[in-house]
């Protein structure tokens, strides 16, 4: 009798043990890897510059608050446009636009022309504007309605570490905010300032003929 019961209680132990390998077999399919970017120069690599561009450009996308003491980002501030111009040796030049919601809550990409937009560029002439950065814009980004061969452009300088207005444009010494952080995250930009923000765009870029009549993210 004692001899059948141990036989009993051992075989059950290799069901037991059978049945969890089996309940443990399955696995979770592997994540896919995010690439992540951060030297300047790959970075400028997956961007395309109007200064080498037959065409004009635009990257959409949302500027972001950031936990000045985290450095964790938060939410939406502003909706954002931005034409990249040049780059030049750990240098970008590029021009924007930002401009709240709709009553909606949309961006309305497709829609910059009824409303002001009013943080752009100081030292850009803009076909729509008093004059350089004396007055909102209405008109979309593009190379027609901007001087962008002369334009003295904000910069993102990787060198610095400064990210806005340069010496040229605003002198002695030019004004911006420190840069935190640049890098491409699979297919977002992100360049978070110690204002702080996250100025975050979709890596598609459009032509601003045409844009995005739908959210970008």
């Amino acid at each position: 009798m004692l001899r059948a019961t141990i036989v009993t209680v051992t075989a059950l132990g290799f069901a037991l043990a059978a049945n969890a390998q089996v309940e443990r077999s399955p696995t979770a399919a592997p994540q896919p890897q995010v690439e992540t970017i951060t030297d300047p120069d790959a970075i400028a690599a997956r961007l395309r510059f109007w200064a080498t561009d037959s065409g004009a450009p635009v990257y959409y996308g949302e500027v972001r608050n950031v936990d000045a003491r985290s450095r964790r980002v938060l939410g939406h501030y502003q909706c954002l446009a931005i034409a990249f111009i040049r780059y030049e040796a750990g240098v970008f030049h590029y021009y924007h636009k930002m401009w709240a919601r709709s009553p909606d809550g949309s961006c309305r990409y497709d829609d910059q022309t009824s409303h002001p937009v009013g943080n752009r560029g100081l030292c850009v002439r803009d076909s729509d504007a008093a004059g350089p950065g004396r007055a909102p814009s209405t008109r979309r980004i593009s190379k027609d309605n901007l001087d962008w061969q002369n334009g003295r452009f904000r910069t993102i300088d990787t060198r610095t570490r400064v990210v806005g207005e340069t010496a040229e444009c605003v002198p002695p010494r030019g004004v911006g905010a420190g840069l935190f952080s640049l890098q491409i995250v699979g297919d977002r930009f992100r360049l978070i300032t110690t204002r702080p923000l996250s100025y975050e765009l979709n890596m598609a870029p459009q032509d601003p003929r045409s844009p995005p009549s739908a959210p970008v993210f």
